[in-house]
């Protein structure tokens, strides 16, 4: 299973646990909503990632390595392939260089 898809289930997770306790679960679902959008570690600065993977349920100690591997190059190739990033996008904070080819006619 992606790294991706994994937080959004601890996230999901961490939301109901927060309603049982009937404390404040509105940043999860906040987040919730973000993770919507696939390409959303790639839109946010690191600081911010590892707030939303705090919130998510990620330990301390394991912050950088998950972070790592949501923005890791691979996961940026992929979703340009299938359509969910844009490489030209502004909003873009992670991104890698990329070779388009063009052919000439």
């Amino acid at each position: 299973m992606d790294e991706f898809k994994v937080i959004v289930i601890m996230n999901e997770t961490m939301l109901e646990l927060l309603k049982e306790k009937n404390e404040n679960y509105e940043k999860n679902l906040r987040i919730q909503q973000y993770l919507k959008d696939e390409a959303f570690f790639f839109k946010i600065d690191k600081s911010q990632a590892y707030t939303v993977l705090q919130c998510a349920g990620v330990k301390q100690k394991q912050l950088e390595e998950v972070y790592k591997k949501l923005v890791a190059p691979k996961v940026f190739y992929d979703l340009i392939q299938c359509g969910k990033i844009n490489e030209d996008d502004e909003n873009l904070i992670v991104k890698y260089k990329t070779y388009r080819t063009r052919r000439f006619i």
